[in-house]
């Protein structure tokens, strides 16, 4: 389909916008089911710059860098901290076409108290925008491939992605502190598959149930609900429901695709 234009994808996006275009006839791989792999997405030609990875990017099928990487960051105060729904997001990037994601996003959750713990506000950002530096790094330099920092009333923590390395701030405190004892089950050799597979023969006790996985996927792409709204939004989770904004509620749910639909 050499030329062919994206308009009807575009226009139902964004507006006017009809200058995205789909240049050359780019035959399906036959490795790939084409129509498989568009889902519930509305129904658009192949090319290469949609798959096998760039996929995320496009607001039709992914949920860019904080539905991608959220889960494996913000995972942790989540769990740790038991927080529950935010009843506050606000998403804040660089320019955003509605078609693909910005190149970087800042996503500002409140999370009410919960069970005699003090509410939390938690920060997200992606992109390369950084947060301020605790003065307690001293020389050391934030790590650019991702990591979380805890500000808590007696200190500050500093872990990276994935959880890995947590440890204290300043250096002095952690070293006096010493490794904190081990209370929790692990996983043998992280092999979180293994776990998977065991949890599923009823040999094991699942690491990530779905239902926390659903609660922090929900808190993720609140954050883009609020990007695609292109407002701050006040969300009831008991009723998941945006009450601001009752436009916002349209990125909650998608129209599928015939042949797709519940």
């Amino acid at each position: 389909m050499p030329g062919k234009t994206m308009k009807a994808l575009v226009l139902r996006k964004h507006g006017g916008l009809d200058e995205l275009q789909v240049v050359g006839d780019y035959p399906v791989p036959d490795t790939l089911s084409w129509n498989l792999f568009l889902g519930v997405a509305p129904d658009v030609p192949y090319h290469p710059i949609y798959h096998p990875f760039n996929w995320r990017g496009w607001v039709d099928w992914g949920q860019g860098a904080l539905g991608d990487m959220g889960a494996h960051l913000i995972d942790h105060p989540v769990w740790a901290l038991g927080l529950g729904l935010p009843t506050s997001i606000e998403t804040v990037s660089t320019p955003f076409n509605g078609v693909s994601y910005p190149t970087g996003t800042t996503t500002y959750y409140e999370f009410p108290a919960r069970n005699g713990k003090p509410a939390v506000k938690l920060t997200w950002s992606d992109g390369g925008l950084l947060p301020v530096r605790p003065d307690e790094l001293g020389e050391e330099k934030l790590l650019a491939d991702g990591g979380v920092i805890y500000y808590g009333s007696k200190g500050k923590m500093l872990q990276q992605t994935y959880g890995a390395r947590p440890r204290l701030l300043p250096a002095e405190r952690h070293n006096s502190y010493g490794p904190p004892k081990t209370k929790l089950a692990r996983i043998p050799h992280e092999s979180h598959e293994m776990n998977w597979v065991n949890a599923i023969r009823g040999r094991d006790q699942i690491s990530c149930p779905f239902s926390y996985a659903a609660h922090l996927v929900e808190i993720m792409l609140l954050g883009v609900v609020s990007l695609r709204a292109g407002t701050k939004i006040q969300y009831d989770g008991a009723n998941m429901r945006v009450t601001n904004n009752a436009a916002a509620n349209d990125f909650l749910t998608r129209v599928y695709r015939q042949g797709y639909s519940l």
